[in-house]
């Protein structure tokens, strides 16, 4: 794969793959994902050190921390649809 914006990838997956039901409290609670995520981009060929840069350092955080912005949005647009 040539010339692949590995952060938009990554964005691309959070929004793709991560449907958990409200926080994550911590980081063992999305090793799977990490996982799933690792395997996925090894295949589209992009390198877990290239991955782990796009996520920060520490990928199971960046899925841990998206997946509470996530909630926290979805939270957001049902209370301004309940108003």
């Amino acid at each position: 794969m040539a010339d692949v914006d590995v952060d938009q990838w990554l964005e691309g997956w959070v929004e793709n793959n991560l449907t958990s039901p409200g926080h994550v409290e911590a980081k063992a609670e999305m090793r799977d994902k990490a996982e799933a995520c690792a395997v996925e981009a090894t295949a589209d060929g992009i390198s877990i050190a290239e991955l782990k840069e796009a996520a920060g350092g520490d990928l199971e955080q960046y899925l841990v921390d998206r997946q509470n912005a996530l909630t926290d949005m979805e939270a957001g647009d049902l209370s301004s649809r309940d108003a």
